[in-house]
This record gives C-alpha cells, sequence and structure tokens, in this order.
C-alpha cells in the first residue's frame, strides 16, 4: 500500500531532522507565528530612499546638539556640581596656612613684614617670607575701587576659578584626576619664579606660606622707621606703597574657591598713605569627586584706604582677618560610569528619535497641505473658465451640454 509519508521520508535520503532539504527550524517556525512581524527594526531598500537638502540640515543640526549635550554630561561625570552645606564649626585646629604673593612699588631693602595675633604674640615674618626685587608691572591686575558696580558674590566665585599666577595651567584637569591626595602645604618653590628678577631692584615681590595661630591677627607690610622700632629710617621720597595683591589666601586652593583679592591692585602717589584689608574667613572643607577631603579656608573682604600728614599715622598695608564661627562643606556630585552610560545612550538614542519622528510629522503635513492646495487649484479655475475640459468635451453635470436647447433646434 502506497503511504506517502514513508515514500517521502526515503527520498530524503533518510534527514532525521523532519524537515525537507534546505529548511531551518526558523523558517518551520516562520510558518506558525512571522518571525518577521516582531522586527523592531524596519529596513527600507536603499532605491526607496531619498537624500534631501532638509534632511542634511537637519542631521547637522541634530548632531550639533547631541554633541553639547554629550559634553556637558560628560563634563558632569568628570567635575559634578558642588553641593553646599553649612554648619558650625567643630573643627580644634590650632594653625591656619597664609600664602600671601604681592609686589610693592618700593625697594625691598626698606620693607619689613610682622603679624600680631589675638593672643598677643607679634612675629616677625620678614625672613619666613622670600622677598625679590623686580620691577613694578600691573599686568591683568585691576583696582576694585575703580569697578563701576560692586560684583555679586556669583561673579567674585566666577572670577576665582581662573588660574592665579601660582596654579600651573598645563593638564590641571588630568593632574588632578590622577593625584593621589591633595598638599596641605604650598611651598616657596610651588610659587612662579619672579620675572623679572633684579637684585636691586626699584619693586619687592614678597611671597610664600607660613603657618599661623587659627585667630584673630593683622598682618601687617610696613616701611622701616614707620610703624616699628628700627634703626634705620626710610626716606620719605622712597616710600611708595602702591601695590599688585597677586594672590592673597588661607589654606591649598580648590576649584571655585572665593579670593576676592587676587590680582587686585591698588595706587597711591603719597609717600604717607594706608590700606587696610578686613576680611572675614570661612572654614571650609572641600570634598571631591574621589571623596577625597581638602581643609582650607575662603573669605570675603572690605577695603579701606586714606593719605595723611606725616605723624598723624603709620603708613603701610594691613590685612586684618578673624574667623567666622561657621563652617562650609563644599561636596562634589558627579554620576558613576554606569549612570553616565545610561544617559549618554538616553541622549544620543532620544534627540535622534525625536527629531526623526518631527521630520516625519513635518513631511506629511505639508504633503497634505501640498495636496489640498493642489485640488483647489485643479476644481476652481474649471468652475469659471471657459477651456476646461468640460467645456471642451460638451459634457456636464448630465452628461450633455444644454440638451433642451440641442432638441428644440432639432424640430
Amino acid at each position: 500500500m502506497f503511504e506517502p509519508h514513508l515514500e517521502t521520508h526515503h527520498s530524503h535520503g533518510g534527514n532525521d531532522n523532519g524537515f525537507g532539504d534546505g529548511v531551518s527550524i526558523l523558517d518551520e517556525l516562520d510558518k506558525l507565528a512571522p518571525i518577521k512581524s516582531f522586527d523592531a527594526f524596519p529596513k527600507v531598500q536603499s532605491t526607496y530612499v531619498s537624500r534631501s537638502r532638509r534632511g542634511g540640515v537637519l542631521t547637522t543640526v541634530v548632531g550639533l546638539i547631541i554633541f553639547l549635550l554629550v559634553l556637558n554630561d560628560l563634563g558632569e561625570y568628570l567635575y559634578g556640581a558642588p553641593d553646599y552645606e553649612f554648619q558650625v564649626d567643630h573643627e580644634l585646629e590650632r594653625d591656619l596656612q597664609l600664602n600671601v604673593d604681592l609686589t610693592v612699588a618700593m625697594p625691598c631693602h626698606y620693607l619689613t613684614i610682622d603679624l600680631r595675633d589675638a593672643v598677643g604674640d607679634r612675629l616677625h615674618l620678614s625672613d619666613d617670607f622670600v622677598k625679590e626685587g623686580t620691577d613694578f608691572v600691573v599686568g591683568k591686575a585691576s583696582s576694585m575701587k575703580l569697578s563701576p558696580t560692586s560684583r555679586s558674590a556669583s561673579e567674585i566665585i566666577a572670577s576665582s576659578r581662573r588660574h592665579t599666577p601660582n596654579q600651573r595651567r598645563t593638564f590641571g584637569g588630568i593632574r588632578r584626576l590622577f593625584s593621589s591626595a591633595p598638599k596641605a602645604r604650598k611651598e616657596h618653590s610651588a610659587y612662579r619664579p619672579t620675572v623679572p628678577k633684579l637684585e636691586e631692584g626699584p619693586a619687592c615681590r614678597i611671597y610664600g606660606s607660613v603657618k599661623v595661630k587659627k585667630v584673630t591677627a593683622n598682618l601687617h607690610v610696613t616701611t622701616l622707621g614707620h610703624g616699628y622700632m628700627s634703626f634705620e629710617h626710610t626716606d620719605h621720597h622712597l616710600m611708595n606703597l602702591t601695590h599688585v595683591v597677586h594672590e592673597f589666601s588661607f589654606g591649598p586652593f580648590f576649584p571655585a574657591i572665593s579670593q576676592p583679592l587676587d590680582m587686585s591692585l591698588e595706587l597711591t602717589e603719597q609717600p604717607f598713605t594706608i590700606f587696610q584689608y578686613f576680611l572675614r574667613v570661612v572654614p571650609t572643607t572641600y570634598i571631591d569627586a574621589s571623596r577625597r577631603r581638602l581643609s582650607t579656608s575662603q573669605y570675603a573682604v572690605t577695603d579701606y584706604s586714606r593719605s595723611f600728614e606725616h605723624g598723624h599715622g603709620i603708613p603701610g598695608i594691613f590685612f586684618k582677618y578673624d574667623l567666622e564661627g561657621m563652617h562650609l562643606t563644599i561636596r562634589e556630585r558627579t554620576t558613576s560610569f554606569y549612570q553616565f552610560l545610561i544617559r549618554l545612550v538616553g541622549v544620543i538614542g532620544g534627540v535622534w528619535t525625536v527629531a526623526a519622528f518631527g521630520l516625519r510629522v513635518f513631511n506629511r503635513a505639508q504633503r497634505h497641505v501640498t495636496k489640498a492646495v493642489g485640488k483647489e487649484k485643479d476644481v476652481i479655475p474649471s468652475a469659471f473658465e471657459g477651456n476646461s475640459p468640460a467645456a471642451r468635451d460638451g459634457s456636464s453635470y448630465f452628461g450633455n451640454s444644454n440638451p433642451v436647447l440641442f432638441d428644440y433646434k432639432a424640430r
């Protein structure tokens, strides 16, 4: 007896998979439920794809937007955004690092640096700071008194983001990423060299870092024989306290620190002039994205200056600082690497998908508008012009043009 299923089995040469030659399992499953219907990425043949100038412009714009958004996410991943937290200062630190770098328009031999604190101690710091002769160059320094308006707190912080003359600029961000820990003290060798350096220069650059008591104090830069007892007296025609403050800070540097006196300029033509700076120091703890802690300080400042006659005051530059009872903690909030990848995929895919959808909606709306305008052009003229196709063919709505008149003439 003929059995078709046995005949088919032998004709395939004993193929045990139950399918014919060239037939795969996917093909058989495709007969039950077409796998192509689950394709989320439909393909269009290149012959059916048309490129336009509009699409090229949109692709360029979308690419630029994606590039800017990716840069924003990359910057937040690398550097993060700061979070500020205020609390009562509980630190029991006894020392405070003082960083000074200024240039005074008179020879170094006639300048002396002293500090008197609230404890009653007087420190002679002329040997603790470095004094080098140079020329008085203003450079990029600006006077706070010549500013038309007072700067806001955000402007002060924004201006303090720049590099001071003592901070290296080359690959600063990369060094910060791979450095082990911030240095708690800046040595004299960390300052930039004096240019030009003159042995007996008309100006004097004073720079260095010293440890002082963490109490209210007053730093004095005065001339010999005026202010403190000295065996030498400075001639009045040599006295010129015009100065540029390159850097005045407390503790090590961190990004976005507020140092309002950096690159400030004060001018005077009178030999007997007093410059006073009143600083309010805020202890600050900076925590970067790698959870490294850095104890430092930042400050706000007000200044006052006046000229007087000989014997009615002490000429000099005075920095009086007082410590606040509040403590500021700054944390750099950043994203993890996996969060960065997820945001990257979301930004690229989201912008590209929305742009493609918007382009399809615009093209479809344009086609509908064009079609509607085209119909109006075809219908409206044919109703009033005699040379329309209906008039030439002698046809009307009923099939013939004026049929009653035609029958009447035939009679």
